[in-house]
């Protein structure tokens, strides 16, 4: 029961809430009770029962559809910021189900993969294009780019139902060590909205791996987009001490 006190009323309103979540009174895709309802039922004003309902959409707990309602948002799937895996690993130790739901496997120009891979613009590098899904629910969609000696060699394979990184290390015996990677965000245009299912312009992750073997070869380039509503990434950083976190000299030198 909310009660007036030190804890503001939209915060308790907002606890309550988050605690019918989370002990199944509200489910995944269940929608909430009106403004009106929530106000009636509580005792609280209108800007009250709308900080609380912000307070839980800004958490990820709750969406907001125009002239729909708020809903109960689905569970993130999160994934280790700081550890080396493939898509389908990571899913299967979180207790998903992997899978894919279109494969696409062409030759083309490397172009803006190029410098990545180590290959002659004017080369072809496979491609390979994957619409990812969890439980069934397509979460991603990843474009994963090989040179012509790699490539050669899983073009014909079964690429909808194995990993790729499982393909390289134990048909290939490709021993994949590091990864430099980047994350940022975008908006979806309209055929990778079409490809996510969401409408055009929806925030999604991008995130770009350049993945090396234990020799520093380069194996693979990906870009996937990631479902911002369904995705997040999640690590321990560390903080580093006075005398390492100095800035470092990267052009030039001082005289």
């Amino acid at each position: 029961m909310i009660q007036p006190g030190k804890t503001p009323l939209h915060i308790q309103l907002a606890d309550i809430i988050r605690s019918q979540i989370e002990s199944g009174v509200f489910n995944a895709g269940d929608q909430l009770p009106t403004e009106m309802e929530l106000m009636k039922q509580h005792e609280l004003s209108s800007s009250t029962v709308r900080q609380a309902v912000l307070a839980l959409v800004g958490e990820g707990l709750l969406y907001r559809r125009a002239g729909k309602g708020t809903f109960v948002a689905k569970s993130h799937i999160g994934q280790d910021l700081l550890t080396f895996s493939g898509f389908s690993e990571e899913a299967v130790a979180r207790g998903f189900r992997p899978g894919t739901r279109r494969v696409t496997v062409d030759w083309r120009p490397a172009d803006a993969v190029a410098a990545t891979l180590n290959v002659p613009t004017d080369e072809n590098i496979l491609a390979i294009e994957r619409v990812r899904t969890i439980d069934d629910e397509i979460v991603a969609v990843e474009t994963v780019s090989l040179a012509v000696a790699i490539g050669r060699q899983i073009e014909k394979l079964n690429l909808a139902d194995t990993s790729l990184i499982e393909i390289l290390e134990r048909r290939l015996g490709v021993t994949l060590a590091r990864a430099s990677q980047e994350i940022r965000a975008r908006t979806a245009h309209a055929k990778l909205a079409k490809a996510l299912e969401v409408s055009s312009g929806t925030a999604v992750l991008q995130i770009d791996r350049t993945a090396l073997d234990t020799t520093d070869r380069v194996i693979y380039f990906s870009s996937s987009s990631y479902r911002a509503d369904r995705y997040i990434y999640t690590g321990w950083i560390e903080r580093k001490s006075a005398s390492m976190a100095q800035p470092r000299q990267l052009i030039g030198r001082s005289r």
